[in-house]
């Protein structure tokens, strides 16, 4: 799955969070279940296992996670059995591979959970329903037994573990992956070298600083849109580089802080920053630099470099390569096999450490799990096995794939389509670090996850370590939300003018309550500072 399907705009997720949320209503959780309470045979012949007394009880965990069909699961789940049958024989348990359609994922985990289906462990996320599974309380707390079961999971993640904590306790484990995402710009390298077009201006970090190149192709190459999007610079750059964000366009200003309160809580629409990029996004627009169809659902800009009618795109996620720099133009070594095109990108924003990327993939224990003991001892060997957590990513040696100077390819004579196995959820699981990489990519692409993470840890947000509790405001978030969608597309595509809209919007969303959410963000805001000594 492309990784921009997990990594939604900073609105999109607030949305999904209050539908959620108002979903859940104001149920109060399930009496909490402790490692003990809710699984004790298995707590009990576990350590009676280890002294040699009694083996364990058989067992099989069901694995619950979103994935298109694969034609040949079951010899994939055959093999993963007979490795865990052969290499931890004291765990005496089988794996059940339960993949359920992305487009069906949330209805049929909320009626799996509501009927009290048997399942154990569950890919859960903040943008897909992990708030109001909490509060529902669908899901159990890890605490004690990672503490018990899981110490492959707390040697990778660390405190890391804490990003998904809500009321103090731990109901997600972190998948091991990059912290976060660049942001930038994609150029046509062939209208890069035609033109000899100079990109270090764009070492300042700032769009407008690529409006002359824009110009030159808007000029020169007139089959070409000199920038593609859904994503300008207002929608590409606003909240990644200028907004810590509380909830959806509610945060801190990071361009232009209160110097006598740096943790003051502004609406984001009322900043000055996002005046600017929105002027700057509809000037393009009125300049013709940007697609008009860049509102259109579904649109592929890629398909856009394929049929060389693009120059660039605004605001994509870009891939993680060594010693990455905010202005230093690489080459898309990825994206351009996959396209035939030679692509190269430029950062123009690092993101920080987050809390809310720590909840935007996890692995959870359903409050149904018959043995949550045994399903925390599967859930540790994703961590720490690469042969298993193969299994699971790339299916079975020689039939789904073969190493080809260490890197992952089909078998001869054997497509995406008809090999029977293939997905790219490996983001969905344990320790992403322990993976080969497939034909095309960087070797060294996770040598270079890790490098970006130490990058992003050292600027960790002002906010890390927050979780904004939306029930207090959750109707005013419903009606803010719908004067969002009226304008927001408009502004982020350039067809707004906001020195004409902008205010009328903003007349708007107080009237539906922003005012209010402002003020319960600072409240929340406030507490968590007292309770933390920031």
């Amino acid at each position: 799955m492309d990784r921009l399907k997990k990594k939604r705009s900073a609105i999109v997720m607030s949305l999904l969070l209050v539908i959620s949320i108002a979903l859940a209503g104001c149920g109060s959780n399930k009496e909490e279940q402790s490692a003990s309470s809710s699984s004790p045979s298995a707590s009990a012949s576990a350590q009676s296992s280890d002294s040699g007394k009694k083996p364990l009880d058989p067992y099989e965990v069901v694995m619950v996670y979103p994935d298109g069909k694969q034609n040949d699961l079951s010899s994939v789940q055959s093999a993963m059995n007979d490795y865990l049958k052969k290499t931890y024989p004291e765990m005496n348990m089988t794996v059940k591979l339960n993949p359920i359609d992305w487009s069906a994922y949330g209805d049929k985990i909320n009626l799996m959970m509501s009927s009290g289906e048997k399942f154990d462990l569950l890919w859960t996320a903040n943008w897909m329903n992990y708030e109001s599974q909490v509060v529902k309380g669908a899901l159990l707390p890890l605490d004690d037994l990672i503490k018990q079961y899981g110490p492959d999971i707390t040697a990778a993640e660390g405190n890391l573990l804490d990003g998904a904590r809500r009321g103090g306790k731990l109901y997600g484990v972190h998948v091991h992956q990059e912290l976060g995402n660049p942001q930038g710009i994609v150029v046509s390298k062939a209208l890069v070298d035609k033109y000899n077009l100079d990109l270090s201006a764009l070492k300042s970090g700032e769009f407008k600083d690529l409006e002359p190149i824009l110009k030159t192709i808007k000029e020169k190459e007139p089959g070409v849109t000199p920038a593609v999007g859904p994503a300008f610079p207002l929608d590409a750059y606003f909240n990644s580089g200028s907004m810590e964000s509380i909830i959806g366009m509610v945060g801190l200003d990071q361009r232009n802080p209160d110097p006598n309160n740096p943790y003051k809580v502004v609406d984001g629409y009322e900043t000055p920053r996002y005046l600017e990029l929105a002027q700057l996004t509809h000037d393009w627009f009125v300049k013709g630099y940007i697609n008009k169809d860049a509102t259109t659902p579904g649109i592929d800009i890629y398909k856009k470099f394929q049929a060389k009618t693009a120059f660039a795109s605004i605001g994509s996620d870009l891939e993680i390569v060594k010693d990455m720099a905010i202005g230093n133009a690489s080459p898309m070594a990825n994206k351009s096999t996959q396209l035939g095109v030679d692509l190269l990108q430029i950062p123009m924003n690092i993101d920080r450490l987050h809390t809310s990327k720590l909840s935007a993939t996890l692995q959870a224990i359903s409050q149904t799990s018959k043995d949550p003991a045994r399903a925390m001892m599967l859930l540790n060997l994703f961590y720490k096995d690469k042969n298993l957590l193969t299994l699971m990513n790339y299916g079975v040696e020689g039939k789904h794939y073969v190493l080809k100077d260490g890197q992952i390819a089909l078998p001869d004579g054997k497509s995406q389509d008809n090999v029977g196995f293939f997905h790219d959820n490996q983001w969905q699981l344990g320790n992403q670090m322990l993976n080969y990489t497939r034909v095309g990519e960087d070797p060294n692409k996770y040598q270079n996850y890790e490098q970006f993470n130490e990058m992003v840890k050292s600027q960790p947000s002002p906010l890390f370590g927050f979780v904004f509790d939306p029930e207090p405001v959750k109707n005013e978030l419903i009606a803010v939300g719908k004067v969002q969608s009226t304008y927001d597309p408009g502004f982020k595509s350039g067809q707004l003018d906001p020195a004409v809209d902008l205010p009328k919007m903003i007349s708007k969303l107080k009237a539906a309550g922003m005012d209010k959410i402002v003020a319960e963000a600072q409240k929340q805001v406030d507490a968590w500072r007292a309770a933390n000594g920031k």
